[in-house]
């Protein structure tokens, strides 16, 4: 029976509702300080009614007010949402110019590749990936001196999607990996004519795939923007309507 070979997903048609869009509308200039002080307005006001009385501040409170706090207090929700919930790899690194632009060590990405793995759902698809993309190469291509290091468990290969601990090796970094019985070797060599792309790809496979995780929570971080900006919506609405009542009257 021939072997079956992994296809790499395809990109969805609905990516800009991935979690790399969802940190640019919450990372908009001024916007997040805006809702906090928006919508801790009705607290300060309620303090404020509490130590001075006779203010009687709440009464007079104009209605844009209420639903500039609703939107306040939706964005809020969803910038903490967004916070907790959206894969740290992905609020550390915009794209891969931001992540070059940190100027790592060529090490780096397959550490952060390691360690960021087991927080994703799809983490197998992602080591599969390592393979078609060109990054891994059988273990028995590379010499005894380097694979004696590994892990002894490595030494067995497993029906399994198995990712040891990497080991650096003067300036190169590896990685061992067993895909379905396959003992398989992700490395970074420093004088590797392709290691700039070879970094890339890495990037991009990881980065890919936090992208688009935790699907329920991406959906209703969407849906509390979206309440905001109705309330935002209505309250403009509501206030060119009232300019035309006036320039009609």
């Amino acid at each position: 029976m021939a072997e079956t070979k992994f296809v790499p997903p395809a990109v969805s048609r609905w990516y800009r509702w991935d979690w790399q869009f969802a940190l640019d509308v919450s990372r908009l200039p001024v916007l997040s300080e805006a809702a906090l002080f928006i919508s801790i307005t009705p607290i300060v006001i309620s303090v404020s009614q509490t130590i001075f009385p006779s203010l009687r501040i709440s009464e007079s409170i104009p209605v844009p007010l209420w639903l500039f706090w609703g939107a306040s207090v939706a964005f809020v929700f969803a910038w903490v949402l967004l916070y907790f919930a959206c894969p740290k790899f992905i609020q550390e690194y915009r794209d891969f110019g931001q992540y070059a632009s940190r100027q790592h060590s060529h090490r780096w990405i397959v550490w952060e590749f390691y360690n960021n793995l087991r927080s994703l759902s799809g983490w197998e698809n992602v080591v599969r990936e390592t393979s078609p993309k060109g990054l891994t190469v059988e273990a028995e291509q590379l010499a005894t001196n380097v694979t004696e290091r590994f892990s002894s468990e490595f030494a067995t290969p497993t029906n399994k999607v198995q990712v040891f601990t990497p080991v650096n090796i003067d300036r190169d970094i590896y990685l061992p990996i067993h895909i379905d019985g396959k003992r398989l070797v992700l490395f970074m060599k420093e004088k590797d004519p392709e290691l700039s792309e070879k970094e890339k790809e890495l990037f991009w496979i990881l980065y890919t795939q936090a992208a688009k995780e935790r699907l329920f929570w991406r959906i209703l971080f969407w849906v509390l923007v979206g309440i905001a900006a109705v309330l935002v919506f209505a309250n403009t609405i509501r206030k060119v309507y009232q300019v035309l009542q006036y320039i009609a009257s």
